[in-house]
């Protein structure tokens, strides 16, 4: 997609990973730095593997890391200094709870619809050196501001666009980076309520996205904060 390169200044060929209902547990597209200042698409598994985990039984858990105190969990300390990436999107879900019924799913993303990137971090867990590693990530969420707080209590991190560049940088150290996801571009998110058609993750298509319709079904809505 000429679109996404063009938007991260990235190769022509890097595509992200299709779909509007990407899920935790499974493949994302993440954006990471390279040492000449470049940047590169790579498709890493959505849920963090610690580097010293024994197993990878934690990847389906581990999906976001609270802001609030990513710097003193061991699982994610070390990671602020030089595994961050971003994580681009143009949108994202969260669900409401109901008097009566299944739970109304929104669809949240910038007024003008643009791509953005949320704020993540990433490792590479290898548990013996004849087994190909996976890498993994997990991206940063806050405090629900008044767009997001009516729907649930915790929001994803989205980087403002200056912010993206530095968020790669190595050189930036995690004080520093903690500062630019604080000042986040959350404040610039529109809300409204779609289809519970992405209330089934075999449901990957603009249906997810549409306006509500009564006839919609899917499985049970996955809060991903």
């Amino acid at each position: 997609m000429a679109l996404f390169a063009e938007r991260f200044e990235l190769e022509p060929s890097s595509r992200p990973r299709d779909g509007y209902n990407i899920a935790p547990g499974g493949p994302v597209t993440v954006i990471v730095g390279e040492s000449d200042g470049a940047a590169r698409a790579e498709q890493f598994h959505w849920g963090l593997i610690p580097a010293w985990a024994k197993s990878a039984e934690t990847r389906y858990k581990m999906i976001n890391a609270r802001i609030e105190t990513v710097d003193e969990k061991p699982a994610y300390r070390g990671l602020l200094e030089g595994h961050r990436c971003l994580i681009p999107a143009d949108g994202f879900f969260e669900w409401q709870p109901q008097p009566e019924g299944p739970k109304q799913p929104w669809w949240f993303q910038l007024a003008d619809a643009e791509l953005f990137s949320f704020a993540g971090l990433w490792t590479t867990w290898q548990p013996a050196p004849d087994v190909e590693p996976v890498h993994s990530c997990t991206m940063l969420t806050c405090e629900a501001n008044d767009v997001v707080s009516p729907v649930h209590h915790r929001m994803p991190v989205v980087l403002k666009r200056a912010s993206e560049t530095r968020w790669l940088d190595p050189a930036v150290g995690a004080a520093a980076a903690l500062t630019l996801a604080a000042d986040c571009a959350n404040d610039q998110l529109t809300a409204r309520p779609v289809s519970r058609a992405v209330n089934s993750t075999r449901n990957t298509g603009p249906e997810c996205v549409a306006a509500p319709n009564d006839d919609a079904t899917g499985g049970p809505a996955t809060a991903l904060f």
